[in-house]
């Protein structure tokens, strides 16, 4: 195998990896969605019985451990957006042995991030949802402390 051949390979695996990467984080941000939506109706469920445990503890317990959850998975997709950006780095420097430099070509067509109308960045949506499940999660946990400590229960 000549080298233009190897490093057309070693191209290929590594676009395959940084699609691999993707299809991960995707996989991560549904895993979350389903935990903490799942917390949230089981907490409801616990509102809507009667079963000893006093509101303040109970929104103390699920604010605390789904602010930590929301809090995981917003580090997990900062990790992931690095990685993928190393990634895209190793491949645009790849493109300028090869023939035809498609994600270099492609990046300058969408405006290299700087213009919104050609290209959105998913990755500000992305992790805005896990704040704004952690801001609910810790006004549960403050609303629940408040109740606790002025020996009030609804």
């Amino acid at each position: 195998m000549d080298e233009k051949q190897e490093l057309l390979e070693i191209y290929k695996l590594h676009a395959e990896l940084a699609d691999s990467i993707s299809k991960q984080r995707a996989t991560a941000n549904r895993f979350y969605i389903l935990v903490l939506s799942g917390l949230a109706v089981l907490f409801s469920t616990f509102l809507q019985r009667k079963n000893g445990v006093p509101l303040g503890w109970l929104m103390i317990g699920f604010g605390a451990f789904g602010m930590l959850l929301a809090l995981a998975w917003s580090i997990i997709i900062r990790s992931y957006c690095q990685l993928n950006s190393g990634k895209f780095q190793v491949l645009l420097a790849l493109e300028e042995k090869l023939a035809y430099p498609f994600f270099k070509h492609e990046w300058k067509l969408l405006g290299e991030g700087k213009d919104s109308k050609s290209y959105r960045k998913l990755t500000a949506v992305e992790t805005s949802v896990p704040i704004i499940f952690g801001i609910c999660f810790v006004v549960l946990l403050l609303i629940g402390i408040f109740l606790t400590y002025n020996g009030s229960d609804l």
